[in-house]
């Protein structure tokens, strides 16, 4: 009898042993560096924006009919989205959760973008906090395009530095990361599909936000 069929599920077996077995290149961290500071600035400008935001909830908290300064038209205006129950549906309000994470990003991003080094676990936990906020904010785009319908052009701003972070955190755990998140970084980093991926996540918010306000 043939052991053809053996022959080849023992190389499959063999082929995996040695992708599980490849060893790890060590940490570069001159690499990442540019990504931190990527990181960073996107952290700023989420912790800017959040916080304007966290001030127009409160204030429209106490005075609902006093609206918004964003408000600029009936699809365009951060009330309708700020009043509703979506914008706090963790308990407190989401921007406050945004600026909170933003800030954890923007430090960690700051700290490898200045040369310092973090353990490597920490780069697949920021790779997971960003991805796990970008994640939400698509759901909470959804919300504004297809019940809320009117446009928070700061909610918007966030949900953009949302995904350059799953960009720049995803380079660094490519680089600094461990175990299986750092390999599956690293083949999204070395083709591209990172930018491709965060490209066309973005392009589906928008194309969202587009069909569900203005169509």
């Amino acid at each position: 009898m043939s052991n053809a069929p053996e022959s080849s599920d023992n190389g499959d077996v063999s082929a995996t042993q040695e992708y599980l077995n490849t060893p790890v290149s060590e940490p570069d961290g001159s690499v990442s560096r540019p990504w931190g500071w990527l990181v960073a600035g996107a952290g700023a400008v989420g912790i800017v924006s959040g916080s304007i935001t966290v001030v127009d909830k409160i204030a429209l908290l106490k005075d609902p009919a006093a609206g918004s300064f964003c408000d600029i038209s009936s699809t365009v205006g951060c009330s309708p989205v700020l009043l509703a129950w979506q914008s706090s549906v963790l308990g407190p309000p989401n921007a406050l959760l945004g600026v909170i994470m933003f800030a954890i990003l923007a430090t960690a991003g700051a700290v490898i973008g200045s040369g310092g080094r973090l353990v490597a676990g920490f780069h697949n936990a920021m790779l997971g906090l960003a991805v796990f906020f970008a994640a939400f904010l698509t759901w909470y785009m959804f919300e504004v395009a297809y019940s809320i319908g009117s446009l928070c052009p700061f909610c918007t701003v966030c949900a953009g530095a949302v995904l350059v972070s799953v960009l720049g955190t995803n380079r660094m755990a490519a680089a600094n990361g461990s175990g299986g998140v750092r390999r599956l970084a690293s083949r999204l980093a070395t083709g591209g599909w990172d930018v491709l991926i965060v490209i066309g996540w973005g392009a589906v918010i928008a194309a969202m936000l587009f069909a569900g306000i203005w169509l």
